[in-house]
């Protein structure tokens, strides 16, 4: 075997030969110590994050965190906040065992993730450094956001992260976390502004799921990416309608057709016109026009109420 060893100035992770060829350590648990060590401090980890990330499953990503675990390169450390009573658990990785006492006369331990001391080393982090924001300029208190004041993308955002938060009341196997809902509401949020329901949404989530869920966000997140359909054609507008109209009922003419009553108010205004002599033709004609299916079986029946 020959090796080719390239020089890198940045955007590169050092890990030693002790961590790499550890024989406690599976190849998968070599890969994700490297994987981790090249993350920014900072950075939210979590099985179902990497399960998203990789090819492994979630039962080999799970054992790969606990063979760190037991190594010593990985620590998990639960944590209380005072105000809010709320546990968090917060992982610490390191390219050396965390269980190794240092021997008498070794450099103090730095915090895991910190830069090295000096400027020196600036240029080399593992990630291009980010340029501060400069400071804008302090404005007015202004009243609270309302609904109506969000931007159409914020407005889906807050309806799918709702509609998230419950899917567990739904089916119990999709109960999802507050991060996990915050992180796939955007992808949420799309469906939504590409016109699609949120009956829709809820259909392609929740049908056909598999007996056993194991990692109800890495399966939502797979089908909000994958099995997204194509967006809505928008419905034609339905053309005015311009038709004449009776003047009297509002009855509609046939296209073309210009009158200022139908038949129908025309029959019954002459018979509110006609005397006693004329009810005898006016019968005539309504038979007539009945029998031709021109005139309403109403409107006969409301004159022959009248004349009786």
């Amino acid at each position: 075997m020959r090796v080719h060893r390239n020089r890198h100035d940045r955007a590169f992770v050092v890990v030693p030969n002790a961590a790499v060829r550890h024989a406690g350590l599976s190849l998968a648990a070599v890969g994700l110590l490297v994987r981790l060590l090249s993350l920014p401090d900072g950075t939210p980890v979590s099985i179902e994050r990497i399960t998203d990330q990789v090819h492994e499953g979630r039962t080999a990503v799970s054992r790969a965190f606990r063979q760190l675990e037991a190594a010593g390169y990985l620590r998990r450390q639960r944590t209380q906040d005072p105000e809010t009573g709320l546990w968090s658990t917060q992982s610490h990785i390191s390219d050396l065992p965390m269980n190794h006492n240092p021997a008498v006369g070794s450099p103090g331990p730095r915090g895991v993730g910190d830069l090295p001391e000096g400027g020196k080393h600036q240029g080399k982090n593992l990630l291009p450094a980010v340029e501060p924001e400069p400071e804008a300029p302090e404005k007015p208190e202004e009243a609270s956001t309302t609904e109506d004041q969000l931007t159409p993308a914020a407005a889906e955002t807050g309806r799918a992260a709702s509609l998230l938060a419950r899917l567990g009341e739904r089916d119990r196997r999709l109960t999802l976390g507050t991060a996990d809902v915050l992180r796939l509401a955007p992808l949420a949020a799309e469906w939504l502004l590409d016109g699609h329901s949120p009956a829709k949404l809820l259909a392609v989530l929740t049908t056909r799921l598999p007996e056993q869920v194991d990692a109800p966000a890495a399966l939502l997140s797979y089908r909000l990416t994958h099995h997204r359909p194509a967006k809505p054609e928008p419905q034609a507008v339905p053309a005015a309608d311009t038709r004449a109209r009776c003047q009297q009922c509002d009855a509609p003419f046939p296209a073309g057709v210009v009158h200022s009553l139908c038949k129908t108010c025309e029959l019954e205004t002459g018979r509110e016109k006609a005397g006693p002599d004329d009810a005898a033709g006016l019968l005539a004609t309504i038979r007539q026009r009945r029998a031709s299916g021109t005139f309403a079986k109403g409107a006969r029946s409301r004159f022959l109420s009248a004349a009786a």
